[in-house]
């Protein structure tokens, strides 16, 4: 079995309309990476439910539907536009292939949209994080 950020991740990379957006961000799992250049997608695991499937006297053996939450940040520096791009693109992504998302993933859902932006430093750094639910058998 696949791992499920990576199916996530190679969904949104092998979707992404450059054409449309105007560009291709960087992919990656599980952490951003400040030397690498902007903008950034990146995909991580937040937490995974599992739950046996039907009556069975070994519970070592049933299937397990999992339900798990990830996390897909987008990061872009100095450029909002940027931002809204990309979280334009993976939203209609996400939309498009909810019931088809491709490997062992039977189901996926956006949740909710999060601005996480450091403003601090100079270039601002803009990130927005989308929680995205997933479903599939284990």
């Amino acid at each position: 079995m696949e791992d499920p950020k990576k199916t996530i991740l190679n969904l949104l990379r092998e979707n992404w309309d450059a054409s449309e957006v105007g560009f291709t961000p960087r992919f990656s799992v599980d952490w951003y990476d400040g030397e690498e250049e902007l903008p950034q997608v990146v995909v991580t695991r937040l937490t995974e439910d599992q739950r046996a499937l039907g009556l069975t006297g070994d519970p070592s053996t049933a299937e397990r539907r999992v339900e798990g939450l990830y996390a897909i940040d987008v990061w872009s520096k100095g450029d909002q536009a940027r931002r809204w791009s990309m979280i334009e693109e993976v939203d209609r992504i996400l939309r498009e292939r909810c019931t088809t998302p491709g490997g062992d993933l039977k189901f996926l859902e956006a949740r909710s949209w999060r601005d996480l932006d450091e403003v601090d430093v100079s270039p601002k750094l803009f990130r927005t994080q989308i929680i995205v639910r997933v479903v599939y058998n284990r």
